[in-house]
């Protein structure tokens, strides 16, 4: 056998054997001499650069032929001259994947190296390396260099060079290549693509996909040819009668146009069933299938079987032997469905509430002594009537409270806390333990010390037990920490309104003493203006462990405002009316308003301009200046004048209020049939008056409150020494409490009571007088019906027989039960029980009132607060006994 047929063979056995053999050739490497092209000074490197070489290769964890077996296989194979095809065979001989020459030149001071990486097996072609230095005193580091280029060259045959994806159609390459973990310069790891090969299956976009590779001089090029799933051209649903169709695609991922993706399909169909659990169909079925017209289309159609809509007729309490199952049922936000399903919303399962109503039991129990009580996770039960929702409860005993005791740090007798507590009051009634109690004193302790300067203090509870006796006893411990004052007030983010406006509604200014009280009353007062969109009020150290800075942060929000709408009322029928509204002028907190309301019986236009601080005092002053006419039955009115407004507070919830009014009217137009009284006034007329009133408000807020009560009485004086043709004294008291119950409802509860007297003239005006009946006071009842008469001794005198004279004396009272209907959107259900009455000069007061019943809905809409509601009388007057709707909208403020 020559030469060339045993390389060959070895070329044939190296490429079709087994595999391992030529995986641990393929990091051996030999090598051969290289050629010098210098001058005789350099000639030993014909020795040492090889030598140098393959010291810097074995560094490198190479495995290296030894230097006399590779110059054994020269001088057998009587090598003389080294080209590409000698180095391969020298490498096939070795055993060795890579042979390494070339050749070193000197040209003045540069040093070049000019190497070839050969691949024994030929699979890629040959890869040169060059490197040029300055000066032979660089060899050494043209070797190193050298060293790591045929590194990098080594191994680039195992790195991936490039990912091509081929066959897809409809879906773009980034599909997949950016599903890919692998990339170009990886090391390739058929493990690694198996991995990915899996991957894009999961995707669930491709039938079929097949991965292949080419080598080439970069590397390893992977080929992923992909079989598409077909392309959905329509999608249609079948069998939704309840839920809108566009409804169920808006909401599902799969479109019109994309692949088909199974994965994405039964999301999809999961997101449908959820839909309908929302809505309370919990047995809805949702399936699809699939028409084809061919491999590459398809349409989807979405089959859905809504079953019967399911509500909750069961609410199960287990275990509650010692408390009422009805009390239980009555803390939680889910219902069973009654006759009221329809507007509450009652009996519709709500599954994200379930371990809401689970925790409120657990802690119902714990406020009335249970201390131990467990409330296990709801069990739901379907059927097709209806949802059984169960809650399983574990009791176990139940404590009283027998003493409360307080340690610590004391800054008072400890009896002086039992007024700040409310535990103390269990302890004397001999009531079982109330844990929202112990919390509400914790909090009041530490807010009681933080008034006293105490930033920092801290309160504890330790219950000691006595299970023998189901008692416990509760000792309070107190840590006062320092006592802290205020170094600095800074105030941040204000862009328009002033300082000073900010700092006149803090409770604590630079050098006070820290008060937690007075901090959130301060937080309180600037919401309050209704300026900013956020007020944060936060404590910072200070310099001194003794100090803390107060940063108020604000966010300001619009406060000019214009509006116009449209609305109606009972008494006005169809009106119009605007306004334009700052209310924080220049930034100084400045109120400046125009309004006006148009009609067919009235028009109203006023003019107001309010300064809450004069001169960043307490002291609020202002002017309003007005326009009216009003189109009553029998005559006209038109009006005009202006007040001058004075407020000052009397502490934190109570102002004074009192204005002066000075008013010209003219009464025309009046009918023949008209009271005497507005004949006698016909004209031209002047009103003169002082009024004043005291309010204290401690509602949680102005629109709509939910908690706290409004008492006000007010006086106004006209004529008499102020001048004037009206001459009378008014009082009016009015009182307003709302008491929160549960589920977010309401009681309202609202009195007014009123008196006016002649002020040394010789009558009233009578639209000074009191008239009840209408939305705004005795529901049910037409407006000013509720009302005195004249008779037949004041038809003799002028007076219409029958006609409404008006009170000088009048009472009337509502009680509302308030339900939110629609939390956020305002909209709010009501029932009411009225009862007032309005009672002449010579009639004593007495308890036979004018009482009605009804219902109603409240909204404050974009157009202000809407009023809907239905009055019946439960009196007649003048033998009539009707139902009356009342409706208004559109009035702004």
């Amino acid at each position: 056998m020559n030469r060339n047929a045993f390389l060959l063979l070895l070329l044939v056995l190296g490429l079709f054997c087994a595999g391992p053999s030529f995986a641990e050739t393929s990091g051996k490497v030999i090598v051969l001499p290289f050629a010098v092209n210098a001058g005789p000074d350099l000639a030993y490197l014909e020795e040492s650069l090889p030598k140098m070489l393959r010291e810097r290769l074995t560094d490198m964890g190479f495995d290296v032929v030894p230097e006399g077996e590779t110059m054994r296989l020269l001088e057998e194979q009587r090598i003389e001259y080294l080209d590409l095809n000698v180095a391969k065979d020298m490498a096939l001989l070795a055993g060795a994947g890579h042979a390494v020459y070339g050749s070193f030149s000197q040209v003045g001071e540069s040093i070049s190296l000019d190497t070839r990486l050969v691949e024994a097996y030929g699979v890629t072609e040959p890869k040169p390396f060059f490197v040029v230095k300055e000066g032979v005193i660089n060899i050494l580091p043209a070797i190193d260099e050298t060293a790591a280029k045929i590194k990098l060259g080594m191994q680039q045959k195992d790195r991936i060079a490039s990912i091509d994806v081929r066959g897809n159609e409809i879906l773009d390459d980034d599909v997949v290549l950016m599903r890919l973990k692998i990339q170009p310069g990886d090391t390739y790891d058929p493990k690694a693509v198996n991995a990915e090969l899996k991957s894009l299956y999961d995707l669930g976009y491709f039938d079929d996909i097949e991965i292949s590779m080419d080598d080439s001089s970069e590397g390893k090029r992977l080929i992923i040819t992909v079989k598409e799933k077909p392309l959905i051209q329509a999608i249609s649903v079948q069998g939704a009668q309840e839920l809108d169709a566009d409804d169920l695609l808006a909401a599902i991922a799969t479109k019109t146009g994309a692949v088909l993706n199974p994965r994405v399909l039964a999301d999809d169909m999961g997101k449908i069933r959820e839909l309908y659990r929302k809505d309370g169909y919990y047995n809805a079925k949702v399936s699809y299938s699939l028409e084809q017209a061919d491999a590459k289309r398809a349409r989807l159609n979405i089959l859905v079987d809504e079953g019967k809509k399911l509500y909750v007729t069961d609410i199960i309490i287990q275990g509650a032997k010692q408390l009422d199952p009805d009390d239980l049922k009555d803390e939680l936000a889910l219902s069973e469905r009654g006759m009221l399903s329809w507007i509450t919303g009652s009996g519709v399962l709500r599954e994200e509430i379930l371990d809401r109503d689970a925790a409120a039991l657990e802690a119902y129990y714990g406020n009335r002594g249970f201390l131990n009580a467990k409330v296990g996770q709801p069990e739901v039960t379907y059927s097709e009537t209806g949802i059984t929702v169960t809650f399983q409860v574990d009791e176990g005993a139940r404590y009283k409270v027998t003493s409360v005791e307080y340690a610590g740090e004391m800054i008072g007798a400890p009896q002086d806390l039992n007024s700040v507590v409310k535990m103390d009051d269990l302890v004397a009634k001999k009531e079982y333990l109330d844990r929202s109690v112990m919390r509400s004193d914790l909090q009041k302790l530490t807010e009681h010390y933080s008034n006293f300067g105490y930033a920092f203090a801290e309160a504890d509870v330790k219950i000691d037990r006595n299970d023998a006796e189901n008692t416990v006893a509760l000792t309070y411990t107190m840590s006062k920490g320092a006592k802290v004052s205020i170094n600095r007030v800074l105030i941040e983010g204000n862009t328009k309104t002033r300082d000073n406006v900010i700092r006149r509604e803090m409770r604590l200014a630079d050098g006070d003493l820290f008060s937690g009280s007075q901090l959130r009353r301060s937080n309180a007062r600037l919401n309050k203006l209704d300026f900013f969109e956020t007020v944060e009020i936060t404590p910072e150290p200070a310099g001194s462990p003794n100090e803390l800075n107060l940063r108020v942060k604000v966010k300001e929000k619009p406060t000019g405002q214009f509006s116009a709408g449209v609305g109606y009322s009972s008494y006005a029928q169809v009106f119009f009316s605007g306004q334009i509204l700052e209310r924080n002028l220049f930034g100084m907190g400045y109120q400046l308003g125009f309004t006006g309301t148009i009609s067919a019986k009235s028009a109203d236009y006023t003019a107001t301009f309010w300064n809450p601080h004069y001169n960043d005092t307490n002291l609020g002053m202002g002017v309003s200046l007005y326009n009216k006419l009003n189109d009553y039955s029998d005559y006209d009115k038109q009006a005009m004048g202006g007040r001058l407004l004075f407020g000052y507070p009397l502490g934190e919830y109570t102002n004074l209020n009192w204005h002066y009014r000075l008013e010209q009217y003219t009464i025309e137009d009046v009918e023949d049939d008209a009271d005497k009284v507005i004949k006698d006034i016909e004209g031209e007329n002047w009103a003169s008056s002082f009024y004043a009133s005291i309010k204290r408000d401690t509602t949680d807020r102005r629109i709509n409150p939910t908690k706290g009560m409004t008492h006000q009485f007010s006086t106004e004086y006209g004529g008499g020494i102020l001048g004037g043709d009206d001459d009378f004294i008014k009082y009016i008291a009015d009182a307003n409490h709302y008491f929160p119950i549960f589920l977010e409802t309401v009681i309202h509860l609202h009195a007014q009571a009123g008196y006016i007297m002649e002020n040394g003239g010789d009558r009233i005006p009578p639209f000074e007088r009191f008239y009840l009946g209408g939305m705004n006071s005795v529901r049910g009842y037409k407006e000013r019906s509720v009302s005195p008469l004249y008779d037949d001794k004041d038809a003799s005198e002028g007076y219409e027989e029958g006609d409404e004279k008006g009170g000088n004396k009048s009472f009337f009272f509502n009680a509302e039960y308030l339900v939110p209907l629609h939390k956020e959107m305002g909209i709010l259900g009501l029932v009411f029980f009225d009862a007032g009455k309005a009672w002449d000069e010579d009639e004593n007061i007495d308890t036979d009132l004018y009482k009605s019943v009804g219902a109603g809905v409240r909204w404050y809409s974009p157009l202000g607060p809407l009023r809907l509601e239905y009055g019946y009388p439960l009196d007649e007057i003048n033998n009539e006994r009707e139902g009356r709707f009342e409706f208004s909208v559109g009035q702004f403020f």
